[in-house]
């Protein structure tokens, strides 16, 4: 037997809207009667920014504990299904009635029925037109914990939100921060003045923020954010329309919020800061206020999240890992080849600049080739690379720099009829001898060197 339902009417529906603002309203004025009320409002808040201020307050009223939530369709597209029987949350939907016009009968008639001659003399301006008109009705979202998602999903379902919970690289999160001030025109310059025990201080009528050198970075992430919030809301044209318990209240209140979406918990500070504020004092309009903050929080996620998505994908590129396994294993074959080849370049520059008149230039000369020799040794000895590949390195290196064909001088093996392969033959029996005088200098060396 299939289950009927009422369809509900105008009113029923005018009356579930009423119901659910008076509802969000009560939520929101709650969220000023203590410090505690606002934290647990505004990490709320964070996670589900891409939500109005009202909507959240109504889903936090709902459902407290939400994780992440979407429409059934959301979920549906995603690739998952929404539990049976599980209730929905209610949130305000935005709709917007279809603009009207009065046709040549003096009937009101909307503008998507109008007949190409009558949407000519609209563009033109010569018919009256009525704007479309905004009002909400009631949809409903659902909780990943009342679908057959799991947590584990979330990264596939939200593939550009941070859900890596605390940001422990504080130099991506910085340059999130700055590209926020970019965005904004806000300049992040040094302090104009000594700022002492202040944590940073916005300049309102140049647009410029600072933060206190004494910060530590912890620091400097609330301070940064909570100073950007003064700039951007609190500008030389718009100063003057809040109290200063208003202004530090909206600033303080952004700060906890983005810095929570992001892992980083500043609330020890953050409502202390509130509570001296706000304490004893009286806001004419609360949800104006709010609703500056909310925006202004998605912003600087949405900004901040952008930055650290790019990082962590460059940081993941293949180039860049290849870099990291090289940094990461002083042994890697490149790397002894790049030292290997360096070292032997500077060998043979060392010994093109040596002259018998300077004294200093035949101890470089003689530092250099004990440099190289020894490294050379220790990398055959230990396989890292065969005595075939040194010499082929060797004979680039010579190419490169345009060795004297004619060969080298101070008593070297002389070199300039072998070829690639008769090199390899020297270099199997050379057992990297070095020059005659090499030892007497050595014996000089630790007096020059003092």
């Amino acid at each position: 037997m299939s289950k009927t339902y009422a369809k509900k009417s105008v009113e029923d529906k005018r009356k579930e809207v009423e119901e659910l603002t008076k509802g969000m309203e009560q939520k929101v004025d709650q969220h000023f009667h203590s410090v505690e009320d606002l934290k647990d409002y505004l990490s709320f808040m964070g996670k589900f920014y891409q939500y109005s201020m009202s909507n959240t307050a109504l889903i936090q009223k709902q459902f407290r504990g939400a994780q992440a939530v979407g429409s059934f369709k959301f979920w549906k597209d995603k690739g998952f299904s929404v539990n049976k029987g599980e209730k929905g949350i209610k949130i305000l939907v935005p709709n917007k009635t279809v603009p009207k016009f009065k046709d040549e009968k003096g009937k009101w008639k909307s503008i998507n029925k109008a007949t190409p001659q009558e949407k000519k003399l609209i563009k033109e301006g010569k018919k009256e037109v009525t704007q479309g008109r905004l009002y909400f009705s009631v949809g409903h979202t659902f909780d990943i914990s009342q679908t057959n998602a799991k947590a584990s999903d979330l990264p596939k379902i939200f593939p550009n939100r941070w859900l890596e919970g605390n940001v422990e690289d504080y130099k991506a999160l910085y340059k999130g921060m700055e590209a926020i001030a970019e965005k904004n025109g806000i300049s992040i310059i040094a302090p104009k003045e000594e700022l002492g025990s202040a944590k940073g201080v916005s300049y309102t009528l140049t647009k410029e923020v600072a933060l206190n050198p004494r910060n530590s970075e912890k620091q400097n992430v609330k301070t940064l954010l909570h100073e950007l919030t003064h700039a951007k809301l609190h500008t030389k044209e718009t100063n003057l329309n809040y109290t200063a318990a208003e202004k530090e209240f909206q600033a303080e209140m952004t700060a906890y919020t983005v810095s929570s979406y992001f892992g980083i918990d500043t609330s020890s500070y953050s409502l202390d800061y509130l509570s001296n504020w706000t304490k004893g004092k009286t806001f004419e309009d609360k949800n104006k206020l709010l609703k500056e903050v909310h925006e202004t929080s998605v912003g600087f996620i949405e900004t901040i999240e952008d930055t650290l998505v790019k990082e962590r994908e460059r940081n993941q590129s293949p180039e860049k890992n290849d870099e990291k396994q090289l940094q990461a294993d002083p042994l890697s074959s490149e790397n002894v080849h790049n030292k290997l080849k360096e070292g032997y370049g500077n060998y043979i520059q060392k010994q093109q600049e040596e002259s018998v008149q300077n004294v200093d230039s035949i101890l470089e000369r003689v530092t250099a080739e004990e440099t190289y020799y020894s490294t050379k040794t220790q990398a055959i000895k230990n396989g890292w690379m065969t005595k075939e590949e040194v010499v082929k390195l060797e004979h680039q290196v010579d190419l490169m720099t345009g060795r004297n064909k004619k060969g080298v001088t101070h008593g070297q093996v002389q070199e300039q009829s072998l070829t690639f392969q008769d090199r390899m033959e020297v270099g199997s029996h050379m057992q990297f001898q070095k020059r005659t005088g090499t030892a007497k200098r050595k014996r000089e060396e630790p007096e020059l060197e003092r």
